[in-house]
Order: structure tokens, then C-alpha cells, then sequence
């Protein structure tokens, strides 16, 4: 096999050292969330003309692929599928070790999973630490992490944090509390915003298609657009870039 390499986290990282240690090769461009296969279309059809097998992990399928190639995944229409992880240490022949087991939990729900496990708190930062390091989270970014926490402001029950990157885990893992509804509304300098907690607000936040566009030929939501993601409808997270202040009131109306 021929391992190819999507975008990097801390569960891409371990994949990327259980193949090595398996003495398996791994084709590693160091790339971002949202990678596509077709960043390795050469190097996909050279493994194939020497006889061997790819395996794509978490690679959107943008180009036609052999048919001895094994898509390796578990979101959007691959989710319900074990962690990535999991299913290359399964093609690998290898039992998970205890880190590989919260690394998957952690890349399949986050700190909760982990806790499920029996994670220590030691465990959950390493693992979490190893996440946001894999991610290029700079200290620097760790360090504005920790000044706009110190700065947040509450208002009906949601924590605000301002600061100057959109880096979120640097702040979503210092505040996870476990016994407390999440309400967490982070406004990043560079224009993004972030929501996580309420699972039905997040989907407000988002919106539908209106089924009108712009000139430029953006699609126009009743809200404010952008991605979501999580346990929906019960809990989860929505991000965009839209007016700060309009997304500011439209949380704390929300809880009001």
C-alpha cells in the first residue's frame, strides 16, 4: 500500500507514524483541512503503474480513481464509519494503542469521547495539545488564547471572547467544562465568527437558501450563512464571516 495524506490534525499525525512504523509508505504534502485527492494525481497513478494499492485518507474525491484504491474516511457521507485511525491500524493489521484510542475519540467527538473512554485529565490535554500543534497553532496564538479569555465578557448566560486570530480550540479546550452548558461565542479580529453550544441556534445562525444570489454570484441565506457541524440538532458548533455586531446581538437575543 501507499498511504496518501490528508489535511493535517493530531489523528492525521498518528496515522502517518502507525504507517511508518508498519514499514508502510506514506506520501505526506503537508496539506490543509479540506484537502483533495487531486493533489496527488501523480503520485496516485505512479503507485498504481508499480502494482501498488492507494489508500486516500480524508481526501475529498475530485478525480477519477482506480478501482483498487480504498477511500479511507468518517465524515459527510462516510460518517456512521469508525475513525480514520481506526480504519487504517484495521487495513494495517495493528490493535490501537491507548493514545491512538483517544486520539480517534477525540477526532470523532472531541473531549466528551474522550472522557467516555476514562481519559485523565493529562491524557485529554496531551491529546488536545497534540491537535492544536498538528493544526499550526503557534504559541503566540496560545499565549492571545489565554489574554482574551482573561477579557471575556458574559451576557445571559454566553461567554464572549475577542481576539485577534480564529484559531477556536486555543479557547474551546481551555473553557470545555463537562458539567456546564457550552454557550461560547468567539469574534475573531480577521472577521470570523464562531458559535458552539445550542444545536437549534447554530442552524438559525446558518439559515436556509433563499434561493436569491448576489451579483457577484453569492448565495444569499436568511441569516447569516456559513458551515455547521456537531450533534445537530442538539448541540453543536456554526462559524462564518458576517457583520460581528449583527451576530453578537443575534446570540444574546437568542438567550434571552
Amino acid at each position: 500500500m501507499v498511504v496518501f495524506l490528508g489535511g493535517y490534525d493530531a489523528e492525521m499525525l498518528a496515522i502517518a507514524d502507525a504507517c511508518r512504523e508498519a514499514g508502510v509508505a506514506v506520501c505526506d504534502k503537508h496539506l490543509g483541512w479540506g484537502a483533495a485527492a487531486s493533489a496527488y494525481k501523480e503520485e496516485i497513478a505512479a503507485a498504481v503503474s508499480e502494482g501498488k494499492q492507494p489508500v486516500l485518507v480524508e481526501l475529498s474525491l475530485d478525480i477519477e480513481l482506480p478501482e483498487t484504491a480504498i477511500i479511507v474516511d468518517h465524515h459527510n457521507e462516510n460518517a456512521g464509519r469508525p475513525a480514520s485511525i481506526l480504519q487504517v491500524l484495521s487495513l494495517l493489521g495493528v490493535e490501537p494503542t491507548r493514545y491512538q484510542q483517544l486520539v480517534a475519540a477525540n477526532d470523532c467527538g472531541y473531549i466528551p469521547a474522550m472522557l467516555a473512554l476514562g481519559a485523565t485529565p493529562e491524557e485529554v490535554a496531551e491529546v488536545r495539545l497534540a491537535d492544536r500543534a498538528a493544526q499550526g497553532i503557534t504559541p503566540e496564538q496560545e499565549r492571545e488564547a489565554e489574554r482574551a479569555i482573561a477579557a471575556a465578557e458574559l451576557v445571559n448566560g454566553v461567554t464572549i471572547v475577542r481576539m485577534s486570530h480564529s484559531k477556536t480550540a486555543t479557547v474551546c479546550d481551555r473553557l470545555f467544562d463537562p458539567e456546564k452548558e457550552q454557550r461560547l461565542l468567539i469574534l475573531s479580529a480577521d472577521g470570523e465568527s464562531n458559535f458552539f453550544g445550542n444545536g437549534e441556534l447554530c442552524l438559525r445562525l446558518q439559515g436556509e437558501d433563499t434561493g436569491a444570489k448576489t451579483e457577484q454570484g453569492y448565495i444569499i441565506y436568511s441569516h447569516f450563512g456559513g458551515w455547521v457541524g456537531g450533534n445537530l440538532p442538539v448541540s453543536g458548533f456554526w462559524g462564518g464571516y458576517a457583520d460581528q455586531n449583527e451576530v453578537e446581538k443575534f446570540v444574546i437575543d437568542f438567550f434571552a
